[in-house]
C-alpha cells in the first residue's frame, strides 16, 4: 500500500489522498508546469462499460481516464485539455474513456461521444473520437 501522491491542498483530498494497492491496472501522472504541480491524472487499463447503450466494443484498446484534476489556482486555463491531448498522443492505439464525474461539459467539448448506461441512473461513459 502506499499514496500515489503527497499532500496538496490545490487537489481534492478524498480522490488522491487514500492508501492505493500497487498493482499492473492503475497507473498515476503527475503533471509539472515550471516546476509546479499543476495537474493528476490516474489511467486504469482495465475498464468494462458493457451495459453503456450504444457504446462501441473496445476491449484492451479502452483506456480509462479514472480521474483528472487541475490544481485549484490553474483552472480555467485550457491545462485539462492539454493533457489529455497528450494522452492521446502518447497513447495512440489506444481510445480514452472517461465515466464522467460531473464534468460532461468538459468531455462533451473534447468532441468525445457521450453514452448513457441502460439503468439511466449510472454516470455517462464519453469516448474519445477515433
Amino acid at each position: 500500500m502506499w499514496y500515489p501522491f503527497g499532500p496538496n491542498r490545490a487537489f481534492t483530498e478524498e480522490w488522491w489522498n487514500e492508501l492505493a494497492e500497487a498493482d499492473d491496472q492503475s497507473r498515476y501522472i503527475e503533471v509539472r508546469a515550471d516546476g509546479v504541480e499543476v495537474a493528476r491524472v490516474e489511467l486504469d487499463e482495465s475498464v468494462s462499460f458493457d451495459f453503456y447503450i450504444g457504446a462501441p466494443t473496445l476491449g484492451r484498446m479502452a483506456l480509462e481516464v479514472q480521474f483528472i484534476e487541475v490544481a485549484a489556482d490553474h483552472r480555467r486555463r485550457r491545462i485539462g485539455l492539454s493533457v489529455v491531448n497528450a494522452l492521446a498522443e502518447r497513447h495512440p492505439d489506444r481510445r480514452l474513456v472517461a465515466f464522467s464525474e460531473g464534468a460532461d461539459r468538459f468531455w462533451a467539448s473534447l468532441g468525445w461521444t457521450r453514452y448513457e448506461h441502460s439503468d439511466g441512473c449510472s454516470r455517462p461513459l464519453f469516448i474519445q473520437p477515433r
